[in-house]
């Protein structure tokens, strides 16, 4: 076996958040190849993390400490990135709303982050919006995702990292002469990759709007919701889109961005694959977040200044996260080669990207130094 010193060569599959956080965090102890369809700077259907709001706010449950692990490694880290290198990284501090149309049950608990994110605190009913019950306010962190990858990529670049434009059919696609591990981090394409081809992976399609405002304008990030947020989040039934306006699970968000762009959403509709927006949901959206926060507009302006509206594809997992690692052969070289997977991340991929890409290298190591699969994940 080889020193576990040495440059290993290391295939990371897919240029999302996943891939590359993996990816740079790999190439400062490897050599490290992302083998990708597509890249930073590309607006593609099939491309989920730069359509994504990309908030810092954790779905974990209270007793799900494995994820809480995740969240609370990349909160750390978005932190100190928004403290050191905002403007670098896009990532700017907010303050942090979420409302509840109905009373939450007796049963309810505050999230676990309640002692992790600074000023946590329940709102005052005076400062609940119209038709709100119940909420909460602590600090968090957004992200600016198409400005964010690009800043991973160009660490990558900088740290000797090497790009190849492949479109895989077949994980042995990914291993080349020289392949000693491959991190699979496909997202999505789990569930087509030959080689993997998860059937537990789906997505759960989200639709929001882009709109531009004056940069600073929006200094705060807010979720409305019916129901529990993680109810929402970890739900197995398919949200009704003709519900968003009026009865029924439902959540609205508002995310802005360093540049002045805001994100509004959303919809969670699980197994839809279509990445078509609908004009009905979109007006809707609109509707809802403005009756949430009416100071989202101006000012002296009466009409929000739409840039484009979309729908990105949550690549989620039924039985959560998979963070893996197990050993295949090279079928051209009969090579042993390392297989670690990293994806079924859902709508939590941006918020855990660090702490899941800082797992799946401890998984990587401790099969290396043991020659044997060692798992975190559920399956």
């Amino acid at each position: 076996m080889q020193s576990l010193n040495s440059k290993k060569q290391v295939t990371v599959i897919g240029a999302g958040i996943s891939g590359l956080t993996t990816a740079v965090l790999l190439q400062e102890q490897y050599n490290v190849t992302i083998v990708s369809r597509e890249l930073p700077g590309e607006l593609k259907d099939g491309y989920t993390s730069p359509w994504a709001g990309a908030n810092w706010r954790s779905h974990a449950k209270l007793d799900d400490i494995r994820q809480q692990g995740f969240d609370k490694e990349t909160f750390i880290h978005f932190w100190d990135l928004a403290h050191t290198k905002p403007s670098e990284t896009g990532i700017m501090i907010v303050d942090g709303f979420e409302y509840w149309d109905e009373y939450l049950p007796l049963e309810w608990n505050d999230p676990w982050f309640k002692d992790l994110c600074p000023e946590y605190r329940h709102l005052t009913k005076d400062e609940l919006p119209t038709d709100v019950e119940f909420g909460i306010k602590y600090k968090t962190v957004t992200i600016n995702p198409p400005k964010h990858l690009s800043y991973l990529l160009d660490r990558f670049y900088a740290l000797g990292g090497t790009i190849k434009r492949i479109t895989l059919s077949h994980i042995q696609e990914a291993i080349f002469d020289n392949t000693d591990i491959v991190i699979n981090c496909s997202g999505l394409g789990s569930k087509t990759l030959g080689g993997v081809q998860d059937q537990d992976v789906y997505p759960a399609s989200g639709q929001t709007v882009l709109v531009q405002l004056p940069i600073g304008h929006v200094n705060w990030t807010c979720t409305r919701s019916a129901v529990s947020i993680t109810k929402i989040f970890n739900s197995v039934k398919q949200q009704d889109n003709e519900e968003l306006p009026g009865k029924g699970e439902r959540i609205n968000y508002v995310i802005p961005r360093d540049n002045g762009e805001v994100v509004l959403g959303g919809t969670y509709d699980l197994h839809n694959y279509s990445t078509t927006p609908d004009a009905k949901i979109a007006d809707a959206i609109i509707a809802r977040c403005l009756a949430t926060r009416p100071d989202i507009l101006p000012k002296g302006e009466t009409k929000l200044k739409i840039i484009r509206h979309g729908v990105g594809l949550r690549p989620v997992r039924k039985n959560g996260v998979r963070i893996e690692a197990e050993w295949i052969l090279s079928e051209s070289t009969g090579k042993k080669i390392l297989l670690c997977h990293n994806y079924g991340h859902g709508g939590s991929g941006w918020q855990s990207s660090y702490g899941a890409s800082m797992h799946v290298i401890q998984t990587l190591k401790q099969s290396l130094s043991e020659g044997q699969v060692n798992t975190y994940a559920k399956i």
